[in-house]
């Protein structure tokens, strides 16, 4: 067989395979991908407060607030803390069940959202994320809505297969001579149908094969840890090195009142102009993420960590000081679903999402469209035969 009759047949037959699990991830993930706009508009009554020339009441006093609009055994892990004065403070808390089951809404004891008024103390919903339609977006494209260990892994598998597709189609693309070559890079818009479908197909993809690559390569990181190793030795890092180890805790730490508060007066010193804090609190220490504008290219954001018996400073990392591996490793979210240039980069997000869902349909049809050629030609040829027999 020549190469080209080894790539149809993987092409095929590889596509056929994944062609249900792309359509059903990739068609949410365009959406998606506009999560933080389709937030403020949906929840814009939760989200949006008017600042009444007040500074902000106390972190703690505000948590105290969240928790009781929650039940007795929810606990809220994280709160989100804007830059912008005109947005509520959003707590958080998310628990696994103890027996996962198989689905998504199985796998979750509870998954809370609570935003709160940071003026007034006042809250102003309480959100439960199994119920957020676009909460389930994310959770459709990257698990099918599947537990978790099971769906993320059917498309981790599926996201491998496309990129031998991206190779495969790129073989059967290429041109058998310079003659055929034009009819490569342009599609035909006023040919019939099945001529249309066919460059939507081939010569589509030709164009957007490289962002098909990244956002594959992007969201392979989540499945698969020899994928994440491999970037990182690529990027000239050591996987055993790439993110800092963080000290221990001294166990004779003092007790101070209002450690969250400290902590955050801390954190609001680091940087002149912020975009987001966001903390991550357990019994013995609070992470702070302090996110910025930055001119490096990547994600910008820095590492604190706070005792939470007192508030106090032990270690941080900041980005600058970050291995390249980890500033890919904190950058690839927002590489993935295209929020890293902003709005342009979201465009093509979205458009590539769509394009990938359009495959399988348009690979489908062309198949389909050469059996039903090929099954036509032969019960011709036999018609033949018998007339002249």
């Amino acid at each position: 067989m020549t190469l080209k009759k080894i790539a149809s047949v993987l092409h095929l037959w590889l596509g056929l395979a994944v062609g249900i699990v792309v359509v059903c991830s990739f068609l949410p993930a365009a959406l998606f991908v506009w999560e933080k706009e389709l937030t403020d508009l949906y929840y814009h009554d939760y989200i949006f407060v008017e600042p009444n020339g007040k500074p902000p009441q106390s972190l703690t006093k505000l948590l105290e607030v969240a928790s009781k609009s929650v039940p007795a055994d929810q606990a809220l892990e994280e709160v989100n803390i804007s830059g912008d004065p005109k947005r509520a403070y959003i707590f958080s808390g998310l628990e696994h069940a103890k027996d996962e089951g198989w689905n998504a809404f199985s796998e979750v004891e509870y998954s809370t959202i609570v935003y709160v008024d940071p003026y007034t103390a006042k809250v102003l919903g309480v959100v439960d994320q199994e119920t957020d339609w676009i909460w389930l977006l994310r959770i459709m494209h990257q698990q099918l809505l599947l537990q978790y260990d099971i769906g993320h892994m059917i498309v981790g598998i599926s996201t491998l297969i496309m990129i031998v597709m991206v190779i495969t189609g790129l073989i059967l693309w290429w041109p058998r001579n310079k003659g055929a070559l034009k009819q490569r890079f342009k599609m035909k818009f006023n040919a019939k149908w099945r001529r249309v479908n066919y460059d939507i197909h081939n010569v589509g993809g030709f164009y957007t094969q490289l962002f098909i690559l990244i956002f594959a390569a992007t969201g392979l990181v989540w499945t698969f840890e020899w994928w994440t190793d491999g970037i990182y030795r690529l990027l000239g890092d050591n996987p055993e090195k790439v993110f800092n180890q963080v000290p221990v805790l001294r166990p004779n730490g003092q007790i101070a009142a209002n450690p969250l508060d400290r902590a955050l007066s801390d954190m609001i010193t680091k940087k002149a102009e912020w975009d987001k804090i966001s903390f991550f609190l357990s019994e013995k220490k609070f992470l702070g993420v302090i996110r910025y504008d930055g001119d490096s290219g990547w994600d910008t954001w820095d590492l604190h960590h706070y005792d939470a018996r007192n508030g106090d400073l032990y270690f941080s990392v900041r980005h600058e000081d970050k291995t390249t591996g980890a500033k890919f490793r904190n950058s690839n979210y927002a590489i993935h679903v295209g929020s890293i240039y902003g709005i342009f980069t979201k465009i093509i997000a979205t458009f590539i999402a769509l394009f990938c869902s359009s495959l399988p349909v348009t690979g489908f049809y062309i198949w389909w469209g050469r059996n039903r050629k090929e099954k036509k030609s032969g019960s011709h040829r036999k018609m033949k035969t018998t007339q002249s027999i």
